[in-house]
């Protein structure tokens, strides 16, 4: 298939996507609905001073900001490939582009995956009185989130066949992201996740694979960086990033990997984290792609 002929498939499927999305306008208006409402529920139990400055427990709301995210990306994806499965296999013996359908179905949950990530980060605006510059560095990565969780899902969905087993993956795949995301220290869990005695210093291999670990860090050190120092920001973000220089919390050398790419902020923790996160995205939705491709094919 050629370029030009890619491209009018691709642009096809996505105005397809969008009638489809917004002819569920019950499912729209829930998902645009459930998005403030538990960007209020955190700001509201994770607002301990109004002075954000003073707020101790605005790192959580951080957190579960970004397992909100993948919260998001998930219910939004995990049944998406499954209920258009045999549409698909038919449509494929018509010359319709599998490829323009996936890249399709990925850029449409994206879009309202943005939305509610702009949602959710307004009423964090609100209530808890981040500014501005912070709101935009929080809306990207959680937005990161989402994305990945959307990569996971199409990945869950093309690989299960019934949507009892898709529902029943969705705790395993948030779970683990709550347990081992950075918010609980490593340091209080069971040595046995070390593996060995020489981890016990950095975060335990299994974490490693946690995109919201890379997700958390960055969000806290950012949070740091545009805000011009610890001494604008709250004490308990200021004693997180300590512990994340120590080494006892992601384990990531801010001085090298991509420091000799000589910008200013490449040896910066949340770039490091960023790129990682670009990583998940790229590698799940080659993966998710792979396994959707050969389902299709093989029934």
């Amino acid at each position: 298939m050629n370029s030009n002929l890619l491209k009018t498939q691709i642009a096809y499927q996505i105005r397809r996507q969008f009638k489809v999305k917004t002819y569920e306008r019950l499912n729209l208006i829930v998902s645009f609905i459930i998005a403030p409402l538990l960007a209020f529920l955190s700001a509201f139990i994770f607002r301990s001073d109004i002075d954000l400055v003073q707020n101790q427990a605005y790192p959580n709301f951080l957190f579960f900001m970004l397992i909100s995210g993948i919260f998001f990306g998930l219910i939004g994806s995990v049944f998406e490939i499954i209920k258009d499965r045999s549409t698909v296999q038919r449509e494929r013996l018509g010359g319709v582009s599998l490829f323009g359908y996936y890249v399709s179905k990925y850029f449409v949950l994206t879009f309202f995956g943005f939305i509610q990530t702009i949602l959710y980060n307004i009423i964090g605006m609100v209530f808890l009185h981040i500014p501005l510059a912070l709101v935009a560095f929080n809306s990207f990565v959680m937005l990161l989130t989402v994305i990945i969780s959307i990569s996971f899902g199409l990945f869950i969905s093309s690989l299960t066949r019934s949507t009892l087993i898709a529902s029943n993956l969705i705790p395993i795949l948030i779970i683990p992201q709550i347990l081992l995301g950075g918010l609980i220290p490593y340091a209080n869990m069971d040595k046995s996740i070390y593996l060995w005695e020489t981890n016990y210093d950095t975060a335990p291999p299994i974490a490693r694979i946690i995109p919201v670990k890379y997700a958390y860090e960055a969000i806290i050190t950012g949070n740091v960086a545009f805000t011009g120092g610890n001494n604008e920001i709250n004490d308990q973000i200021s004693q997180i990033v300590d512990y994340l220089q120590d080494n006892q919390f992601m384990s990531i050398d801010t001085q090298s990997y991509v420091s000799y790419l000589k910008c200013p902020f490449c040896s910066k923790t949340w770039f490091y984290d960023i790129l990682i996160l670009i990583g998940y995205i790229t590698v799940t939705f080659i993966l998710g792609y792979i396994i959707f491709y050969r389902r299709i094919f093989n029934g």
